[in-house]
């Protein structure tokens, strides 16, 4: 049986921080931006856009397919700016909201979409 020694513990120790430096930076301390969720009866494919209404800089432009009782997350997509998020369906449904994202880590938007509309609702952790 090996004993440990100070080199072996510090080197150790030095690859588990490294490892875990890029687990804790994908979050760090911010929670989640936009979240869908599906309350539909059936799979929906989704497209959501969000444009900065200040100058018009397109922030997030994606196409995502999700499960009934499932949902889609986007971190850090808005940072203390107004914008326009656009969300539709391969069905037909669409909706726009104007959110007002807040200088704090804490605000976000929910999206819900079902079998006959698209719902917004902002909240705050």
């Amino acid at each position: 049986m090996m004993t440990p020694n100070r080199r072996n513990f510090i080197s150790s120790f030095s690859l588990a921080v490294l490892g875990l430096s890029g687990c804790l930076g994908v979050n760090a301390g911010g929670t989640t931006d936009i979240t869908i969720s599906n309350e539909a009866s059936n799979t929906v494919t989704v497209h959501i856009q969000v444009t900065q209404l200040s100058n018009e800089e397109l922030l997030l432009d994606e196409t995502a397919t999700i499960d009934v009782d499932s949902t889609e997350e986007y971190e850090e997509v808005v940072s203390g700016s107004q914008v326009e998020v656009i969300c539709s369906t391969e069905d037909g449904l669409e909706n726009t909201y104007e959110w007002s994202d807040g200088e704090s880590d804490a605000e976000g938007l929910h999206i819900t979409v079902n079998d006959e509309s698209i719902t917004f609702s902002s909240f705050v952790d």
